[in-house]
């Protein structure tokens, strides 16, 4: 019998989200337990939860940290897919009305316009690797931390997944599908012109779902990150900061989000940051969780 002190911090937060998803599902859809993505999902999730507590002491705590969670974060794709199959189960999507509020505030659609007015070469590539950027971010942050403060690995790496979880159950109940799905054709398309613009293009095209519009997860999750940072390791926060402040603008002008998006991105931030925060302290005080 695993022992809870034997189970990894993250997995708490996984299961927990689990759980939730199971009883909004019970209520609403049953059916879905019997959806083949469904049970695939869980099934990925039960043999990498195996996995952990296999190599857990095989290999350095260090390394395992940090190997864990790339791993958890790389499984964030099925949740996040999984989302577009839950989203309407309790509302229906509210992109009328975010629209409406960027016409309010802009009279125009900036998620339109943006692209539109700076279509040259080289803002497609700025923006569209302002929008990469976030793909990169944790996992380069995970990488510093590996090599120069590897015991905050498992409290940065907690709070980064309970974040996204705490957004999926956000779009779940809140749905948006953002303008590259709302308008059509061809307001919602903007071409790729190089590198990065393709290499986002290939992402959307194999992990993208309508789905997670409202608030922005891109700049929430950015943000908490240097949240975390300005905590724990606060000389870096000036090398990500303009990074940042180009993947808000970024996901404007590839049309993955409104502008009131971006807007509730930051301002949600710091509420799942604290809340985050406070739940990896609490497993810290309740369940005295650790390597032996």
């Amino acid at each position: 019998m695993i022992k809870y002190y034997a189970i990894p911090k993250v997995w708490f937060s996984v299961l927990l989200y689990f759980a939730i998803i199971e009883l909004v599902i019970i209520f609403t859809k049953p059916s879905l337990f019997l959806d083949w993505n469904f049970i695939l999902t869980r099934v990925i999730f039960v043999f990498a939860f195996i996995f952990s507590v296999i190599i857990k002491r095989k290999i350095s705590k260090n390394f395992f940290q940090l190997l864990q969670n790339i791993l958890v974060f790389a499984l964030m794709t099925f949740l996040y897919k999984e989302t577009a199959m839950l989203n309407t189960l309790i509302f229906p999507k509210i992109d009328e009305f975010l629209s409406n509020l960027d016409q309010n505030i802009f009279k125009f659609q900036p998620s339109i316009e943006f692209s539109k007015h700076f279509n040259s070469l080289f803002f497609s590539e700025l923006f569209y690797f302002g929008y990469f950027c976030y793909y990169l971010l944790p996992l380069v942050v995970l990488g510093i931390l590996y090599k120069f403060l590897p015991q905050k690995i498992e409290e940065f790496g907690f709070i980064l997944i309970s974040s996204f979880l705490l957004y999926y159950f956000i779009f779940i109940i809140i749905p948006a599908e953002g303008p590259q799905f709302y308008f059509t054709f061809p307001d919602n398309y903007i071409e790729a012109q190089g590198i990065f613009g393709n290499a986002i293009k290939l992402i959307q095209k194999n992990g993208e779902a309508s789905t997670a519009a409202f608030p922005s997860s891109h700049v929430g999750i950015s943000w908490i990150v240097i949240f975390w940072l300005y905590q724990n390791f606060r000389k870096s926060v000036k090398y990500f900061l303009p990074f940042l402040i180009l993947l808000m603008f970024s996901t404007v002008y590839i049309k993955a989000h409104y502008f009131v998006d971006v807007v509730a991105g930051f301002l949600t931030a710091p509420i799942v940051f604290f809340l985050t925060f406070k739940f990896y302290k609490f497993l810290n005080h309740k369940l005295d969780v650790r390597f032996n």
